[in-house]
């Protein structure tokens, strides 16, 4: 089943989050993985969910070698911050759970055709459906696993999202059975 979830937040936004939750104090990153993380916040596309800087553009932004700037890369990866996918020779950055997660942040989480499915019920159905407003967002690709939380945190977390909507009413009783919640 695949993942997505949307948030609308810009990067401006996001760029005072890191300071104001202290994320570094959350995630150890060297200097040269935050200086790179700013400069992906910086360019990255809210209404896309992608930000597409080079790695040239990255080094001219933040002062580092293109070596350095590929290792911090690589730090962000490992440390499941970012994702990378390469389209047409250009790596797309992508935010992952855990980096919105750390700014208590907390993304609508969408599970595989859901918006299809919803797109055929009446509209008075949807008056509380996560997925009714989506102005300036889209739904991106998840590309990191859930595998960050644990089944039980999951299913308090979805609980608390889709509690009151009366079209998950039995998904929620399910996960509350299953894990006892």
């Amino acid at each position: 089943m695949q993942k997505s979830f949307k948030i609308s937040t810009t990067s401006f936004e996001i760029n005072k989050l890191i300071t104001s939750t202290q994320l570094f104090s959350k995630i150890k990153l060297s200097v040269s993985s935050r200086l790179v993380l700013r400069c992906i916040v910086d360019y990255w596309n809210f209404k896309t969910g992608v930000a597409y800087p080079t790695q040239t553009t990255i080094a001219k932004c933040t002062g580092l070698t293109d070596v350095a700037v590929s290792s911090a890369i690589k730090q962000l990866l490992q440390q499941n911050i970012i994702t990378v996918t390469k389209h047409h020779k250009r790596n797309y950055y992508r935010f992952t759970l855990k980096f919105f997660t750390c700014l208590n942040l907390t993304p609508k989480i969408i599970y595989g055709d859901t918006p299809k499915i919803l797109s055929n019920i009446a509209q008075q159905n949807l008056d509380n459906n996560i997925l009714k407003d989506n102005k300036n967002t889209t739904f991106s690709s998840l590309s990191s696993s859930i595998e960050e939380f644990s089944p039980v945190e999951f299913a308090k977390i979805t609980i608390s999202k889709l509690q009151g909507n009366p079209l998950f009413k039995r998904k929620v009783e399910e996960l509350k059975t299953k894990y006892n919640l």
